[in-house]
Formats: C-alpha cells, sequence, structure tokens
C-alpha cells in the first residue's frame, strides 16, 4: 500500500491543498478545463538587465521650451497667490441669533420668522381656536348686525413691461458642399438692455489682469519645513558656491512666509505674521553665511508673505 501512494503523494508536491480538490474537480469534468496549462512566454529565456532599459530616449521638448513652459507656470502661480491674498479671506455663515425668552406677548420664545413657520399644525392635532388678546367683542344676540356696505372695485391699472430689444434673424446663406463656411472677422456687438450698463471689460479679448510682479525672484532657493526656520536637507554646498561668487557684493537674502495655493487667502494680520516668519528664515540663512565668514555689514535681510523658502543672490 506505502509503495501505490507513493507516486499519488509525488504527483500532488507541487499542489496546495486548494488546487488538489481544484484538479480532481477538473479532471472529473473533462475538456479545455482539464488540460495542462502552457508554459508561460518566455519561461526559459535569461532575465532582463532592468537596468538597461529603455534603450532608446524618449522624444522630449527642447530645453529652451521646458523653460519657457516652466516660466509660463510659475508666472500662473504666482499671479493666483497675489490675486488670493488681494480677495482676503473666504466668509464664513453667522452664528443664528440667540433666543429670546418666553413671555406673555411671546410665549415660544422664538423669532417672528420662527412664528410664522409655527402656524401650521400637524395631521390628527386641532388648531388653536383661542381668540387673540386684541380681538374685538362679539355683539349680543339680540342685536341685528348691520349689513355690510358694497364696495365697488376699479380695477388697478397694471405697470407697462420693460421693452426688449427687437429679436432680428440673420438669414445665413446656404454654404455650397466642399467649402467652408463664411466666419465674421469681428464678434457680434454686446446687446444693449435699457437700465443695464455693460462692463468696461465686456469688448476687451481678454480679463483684466493686475499690474503685480508674477516672475519667480533670482537667487539660489533655500528650501524650509513647512512654516518653520528650519532649512531641508543640508545647503552646505549652495551656502559656499555663493560665497565664493560673492567677491566685494552684497548678499540679499530674500525669505518668504507661506507658500499658498490659489483658492486661500490671506488677511493683513496673517500677511504680517507671514513676514515675520520670512524674516525668521532669512535670519537663519544669514547665520549660517556669518558662521562661513561672510561679515554682517555684507547681508541684506528682505521679507515678504507669499513664497516659498528664501532666495539668496549676489548683488543689493
Amino acid at each position: 500500500m506505502l509503495l501505490l501512494a507513493t507516486p499519488l503523494f509525488t504527483a500532488c508536491q507541487h499542489q496546495d491543498p486548494v488546487d488538489v480538490p481544484a484538479g480532481w474537480w477538473h479532471s472529473f469534468e473533462g475538456g479545455e478545463i482539464a488540460k495542462l496549462r502552457p508554459p508561460p512566454p518566455g519561461q526559459n529565456l535569461p532575465y532582463p538587465h532592468v537596468g538597461r532599459t529603455p534603450t532608446q530616449n524618449p522624444e522630449m521638448p527642447s530645453p529652451e521650451a521646458r523653460v519657457n513652459l516652466t516660466m509660463q507656470l510659475e508666472a500662473q502661480r504666482n499671479l493666483a497667490q497675489r490675486e488670493s491674498a488681494a480677495q482676503g479671506t473666504l466668509p464664513t455663515i453667522p452664528p443664528p441669533p440667540p433666543k429670546t425668552a418666553p413671555s406673555a406677548v411671546n410665549p415660544t420664545g422664538t423669532e417672528p420668522e420662527e412664528q410664522n413657520n409655527l402656524t401650521m399644525t400637524s395631521v390628527g392635532q386641532p388648531a388653536d381656536t383661542t381668540p387673540p388678546a386684541n380681538a374685538a367683542p362679539e355683539a349680543p344676540a339680540g342685536t341685528a348686525k348691520p349689513a355690510p356696505v358694497p364696495k365697488t372695485s376699479q380695477p388697478q391699472p397694471t405697470p407697462p413691461e420693460a421693452e426688449l430689444p427687437p429679436v432680428v434673424a440673420a438669414s445665413i446663406p446656404p454654404t455650397p458642399p466642399g467649402e467652408f463656411p463664411q466666419i465674421g472677422a469681428l464678434p457680434p456687438p454686446a446687446p444693449q438692455f435699457p437700465g443695464f450698463d455693460l462692463p468696461r471689460d465686456a469688448n476687451l479679448t481678454g480679463p483684466l489682469r493686475p499690474d503685480v510682479d508674477t516672475s519667480t525672484p533670482e537667487g539660489t532657493l533655500i528650501r524650509f519645513q513647512p512654516s518653520t526656520d528650519h532649512v531641508i536637507g543640508d545647503p552646505s554646498g549652495d551656502y559656499q558656491r555663493i560665497i565664493s561668487q560673492r567677491g566685494n557684493q552684497k548678499i540679499t537674502i530674500l525669505g518668504f512666509g507661506a507658500a499658498m495655493s490659489a483658492d486661500a487667502g490671506l488677511s493683513t494680520a496673517d500677511q504680517s505674521r507671514e513676514i515675520a516668519l520670512g524674516l525668521l528664515r532669512a535670519r537663519a540663512v544669514a547665520d549660517a553665511l556669518m558662521k562661513r565668514g561672510v561679515p554682517a555689514s555684507a547681508i541684506v535681510l528682505r521679507a515678504e508673505a507669499i513664497g516659498n523658502g528664501v532666495r539668496v543672490r549676489n548683488g543689493g
């Protein structure tokens, strides 16, 4: 018996307890599912050298085109940040008014707007039939009620509606087959409505933009951790290169505060706080330069609220 069971165990040694009954069931069903799987493609080929792929350089734009695209993206980012800071912080929802204490005049303690919402009664509950406090007394049963005086209703004159400009349908001549339709050189004039003034930028080709400097500041970028004056990495090599190229010039250190996104906003107090953070970052870079032999009289510190890290350059 042991000799007969040995081939069975050797045939199942490469399968786990789940694959063995699944293989039995597939062999019982027969057909394509009972056949052996084909070997994977390239099973006997040597392993490829991953470090040598790809063998061809991908098509990339020229260095000049990449620099031009980078400058455009930086200008759009700087413009969006400054426009967001000029608009200020986003508005918040005001808190609800405090509820008044219940009294004889206002037994529910709610505002007049809320009382209007409480006049509806729910299904199955009778409405409040108590007469109001200032209601007129009813007449006795023996006295006759005076007949109401009929009022002649006169139709009120309706105000005239605002006249709209007439709509003129311009007939477009049919385009012969094989030709492009004729398109006018200038756009149609903006419609004029009585009582409405057109904005001053209605006839402009593009939106008005504020006159701000959207270029990226010059100098070596020293990166800092967010909202701190701790430098990221080791900028010793950048410090040595700046000192070696200085000569007799002064070193201008421009520190920035928040690297904000386009949908954020900075109030006046927030901008003052970010300028203080920019000065702290500039001072950290100045201390590192003074430890390397740069005199304090040759260092100029500046700060702005919106930007990234610190920019260091030679010259005033």
